[in-house]
């Protein structure tokens, strides 16, 4: 088989591959759905600072220098995703990552920059 057919094969083998995962339960939608809430700068430095420890609203806003509305932001879509909850402490709510998978990723990825 010549390399335009090859290609031809593998264009129409992931085309059918696609049609049959939006037909079912698209296994990965889950994972999908926790890297496109790490998919900011601010949340991936935001995720990498609660690997040290929990953090409160005040902490995370003073460690990403950002305006407390944009870090309620940020901890929405976070939590939205299932990667990080918080709880409350007294009159201010202290954040944790709840998702281990992803701190395992995480610290994976920030092995290699550091």
């Amino acid at each position: 088989m010549d390399q335009h057919h090859l290609w031809h094969a593998a264009g129409t083998s992931f085309n059918f591959e696609m049609r049959v995962m939006k037909n079912k339960r698209y296994p990965y939608k889950e994972m999908v759905r926790k890297f496109k809430a790490l998919a900011h700068p601010a949340r991936l430095k935001l995720v990498g600072n609660l690997l040290e420890k929990e953090c409160c609203v005040g902490e995370i806003q003073k460690g990403l220098a950002l305006s407390q509305p944009n870090v309620s932001q940020h901890l929405g879509v976070l939590k939205g995703a299932g990667i990080i909850e918080g709880r409350r402490d007294k009159n201010k709510i202290c954040y944790r990552i709840s998702d281990k998978k992803v701190a395992n990723i995480m610290k994976i990825f920030e092995s290699g920059v550091k």
